[in-house]
């Protein structure tokens, strides 16, 4: 468990992060939303255009719209972003990710998939995923296919043609898989594809705009973030990451890790701006700490590297 710094600000801890990497730090750490959009406008409105950025994200998620527009502010003030995530950033926070030159995830860091969450339609307070009716479209169909090839196999193999062993199996699976198509909400499917799809153009278009990753890796990546993933809560750590396609994605060292824990560790709902050698400027201490600094910058480095 990381203690916080309780003898620093977080201006303080913020500028030591900048100083250390030698290069512009945001910090948003909130619920991704008109709020802290315009509180990202307005942290960034007090730096000049940046040769390269690096955005500290702890997010839940929340609207994936207000992601967009985020990741958009960051990106026309910055050549290269990089996004660092030592907790969690998921759902419309994983958004933003997907904007950055470079992703780098703590031991614990996570991104999570695309699909929007909407309001349960039975009426409960939770919200729910959408890919809820679309799996047991998916399911259905399925069902339908495997049981009208089980039937035929086991008919065949009784001394039946195929012809006529996939027309019963076909006349005895059709009734159940009747019923269970007319209990399909079609709405309600469509409500679901239709949120789906946003997310999946949001996610298309902010890597097209600003991923490193080639056309078919994205379409690859967005296509897994959107619609393969079973449940919202998913973990994405860096090994996941670069299963799904994601090799901008690598580990954030150990000392970086530990001071944004210090600096979101207490906060809540923050945003927060620092250049290197800028006002926030704190003296590290003896020689021996100020060294240390610039071996970890020289690890850090590679941030800002192609």
């Amino acid at each position: 468990m990381v203690e916080p710094e309780q003898d620093k600000t977080v201006e303080e801890r913020l500028a030591e992060i900048a100083n250390a990497t030698g290069s512009a730090v945001l910090v948003l750490n909130a619920d991704i939303g008109s709020d802290s959009f315009a509180k990202v406008v307005s942290a960034l409105g007090n730096i000049s255009a940046q040769e390269t950025l690096s955005l500290i994200l702890t997010s839940p998620g929340g609207q994936i719209e207000y992601a967009f527009w985020i990741a958009k502010a960051i990106r026309e003030q910055c050549g290269h972003l990089n996004v660092v995530v030592h907790d969690r950033a998921k759902s419309a926070a994983t958004l933003i990710a997907l904007a950055a030159d470079r992703i780098y995830l703590g031991q614990f860091g996570e991104l999570g998939p695309l699909d929007p969450q909407v309001r349960d339609p039975a009426g409960r307070s939770s919200l729910r995923s959408p890919l809820e009716s679309v799996k047991g479209l998916e399911y259905l169909r399925r069902y339908y296919v495997e049981t009208i090839n089980l039937l035929s196999y086991m008919l065949e193999s009784s001394g039946m043609d195929m012809a006529h062993a996939l027309e019963h199996a076909t006349g005895a699976v059709s009734p159940v898989a009747e019923a269970l198509y007319r209990s399909v909400n079609y709405r309600e499917l469509g409500e679901a594809v239709q949120r789906l799809t946003i997310g999946e153009e949001y996610a298309r278009e902010t890597m097209r705009r600003w991923s490193p990753l080639d056309a078919d890796a994205y379409e690859h990546v967005v296509r897994q973030l959107v619609w393969e993933y079973p449940d919202h809560g998913h973990i994405i750590d860096v090994d996941e990451a670069n299963r799904i396609g994601l090799r901008n994605v690598q580990r954030l060292p150990d000392w970086l890790e530990n001071r944004c824990w210090n600096i979101v560790l207490d906060q809540d709902q923050l945003v927060a701006v620092a250049l290197p050698n800028g006002d926030c400027q704190t003296e590290v201490g003896s020689e021996s700490a100020s060294n240390q600094e610039g071996e970890q910058a020289n690890e850090y480095g590679t941030l800002g590297e192609q």
